[in-house]
């Protein structure tokens, strides 16, 4: 599944000019029922130094449909005249497997660029 995300910051205001620092309740509650039927799921808030920093996903459909099937071969029900050209078929599963394989293949790349890197730190001295 591909995601899409989107994050909204809800800045503090003041009080005043030496007031409290709050955040608009009713604007963040209208901003996250507009993104609800939007398809926006709330993952996360969190506080930061200027107010509360959301994160919101939803599905990407469109990247689903575009690249979430892996062709597989095809061939003609009926030869006829010079050979058929191949067509494509497509399989969930298979992307599925695929995805796992390419994974697989980073964490081991991952892994063998940390151990090589490894072998020139002694503590907290890196050799060069």
């Amino acid at each position: 599944m591909r995601w899409q995300y989107r994050t909204i910051v809800f800045e503090f205001q003041k009080d005043g000019l030496l007031g409290d620092r709050f955040i608009d309740d009713e604007g963040v509650e209208k901003t996250l029922n507009e993104q609800g039927r939007a398809g926006w799921e709330l993952v996360s808030a969190t506080t930061v130094q200027d107010g509360l920093l959301t994160l919101f996903k939803r599905p990407d459909h469109q990247a689903d449909f575009e690249t979430s099937i892996k062709p597989a071969t095809m061939t003609a029900a009926s030869r006829s005249g010079p050979a058929p050209a191949e067509k494509k078929a497509f399989s969930v599963g298979d992307l599925q497997q695929q995805e796992q394989d390419h994974i697989r293949t980073l964490e081991q790349q991952r892994k063998q660029a940390m151990e090589e890197q490894e072998k020139y730190v002694i503590g907290d001295i890196k050799i060069r």
